[in-house]
């Protein structure tokens, strides 16, 4: 397992009723969710970056507006000439 450290000013959160364990928390969210976007992670890979069940992870796509359809156009073509 790899850890990554982040370092930010806690000013950044001044507001947050979150505890640092919540912060870290959503940060892996956040990351896993982008990734997955962005095409880098599968569904399965992105929730277990999270630390999630997939179901859960799927949820929270969707608290997060992403969607879980990542497929491109040329991927649904692919797919469609197959069938």
């Amino acid at each position: 397992m790899t850890t990554l450290n982040l370092t930010f000013d806690e000013q950044v959160f001044p507001f947050s009723r979150l505890n640092k364990e919540e912060v870290q928390q959503d940060l892996k969210e956040i990351l896993a969710a982008k990734l997955f976007e962005l095409g880098r992670l599968t569904l399965s890979q992105a929730a277990a970056l999270a630390g999630l069940p997939l179901w859960t992870f799927m949820d929270t796509l969707s608290r997060l507006k992403v969607s879980i359809i990542n497929t491109t156009p040329e991927q649904l073509a692919d797919e469609l000439a197959q069938k």
